[in-house]
């Protein structure tokens, strides 16, 4: 399988085990599961592209960027995120206040978060010309913040999220690289990153998974004004 046709698929098929074995774990959290996946399936479908213009070069099975593995990645990453914290530590979701926030009032919350990201993410690849591993940093960090600013409560979910993802992101590489021996050097474009490597994963990606996890991880409660407590 030299022409690597596969791995970007094979990579996503493993994350997709995941996906399922947490969304059959608890039937309460299949909603905010679903919907996180469902809007970051859909994002990945317009960042990839970006991504793929100078960090690395997938092929896809439709031979065009995006491709199918473009969503799937976004709604695997995104759906296991948003409740590996949840799941894993027995929290379940309760309202904040008595008295439930009006649906308009809420959407803000999304609004904002998703302005923020893409204001930033685009604004710093297209207008000031960064790498797209560097234009992630305002896009993922900058609304992490303003979400702990807003919410203090919601840091240990998202610093938890954040490093459960990148150690499961591991599978994300090394599957594929195992079935298809050098795919990480035939799609990585290392002249354009650091080089440096960790199990043969790039070191950028798991920056990225990190900060991908920091953003991910809250995002649902903050949206929905929930808060976490014990599930028993």
């Amino acid at each position: 399988m030299e022409s690597y046709l596969y791995s970007y698929l094979i990579g996503n098929v493993t994350l997709i085990v995941v996906w399922f074995i947490l969304f059959f774990w608890r039937k309460d959290t299949r909603k905010m599961m679903l919907t996180i996946s469902a809007l970051f399936g859909i994002a990945g479908l317009i960042v990839d592209p970006i991504y793929s213009s100078d960090w690395w070069f997938p092929k896809t099975l439709t031979g065009t960027m995006p491709g199918i593995e473009s969503f799937l990645f976004g709604f695997t990453v995104a759906g296991i995120t948003s409740v590996a914290y949840t799941e894993l530590f027995s929290k379940k979701l309760r309202n904040r206040k008595s008295k439930k926030k009006k649906k308009d009032k809420k959407d803000i919350n999304l609004l904002v978060i998703a302005l923020l990201t893409t204001v930033l993410f685009f604004g710093s690849y297209f207008i000031l010309g960064w790498n797209s591993f560097y234009s992630s940093f305002p896009a993922l960090l900058i609304p992490t913040a303003f979400i702990y600013f807003k919410r203090k409560d919601l840091i240990l979910e998202s610093l938890t999220s954040a490093l459960l993802l990148t150690i499961i992101s591991f599978i994300f590489y090394r599957i594929p690289e195992l079935i298809t021996p050098g795919w990480i050097n035939s799609a990585w474009n290392f002249n354009m990153i650091s080089g440096v490597t960790l199990f043969m994963v790039p070191v950028e990606d798991l920056i990225w998974f990190f900060m991908a996890g920091l953003l991910i991880g809250p995002l649902y409660e903050y949206w929905q004004d929930k808060k976490l407590v014990d599930k028993r």
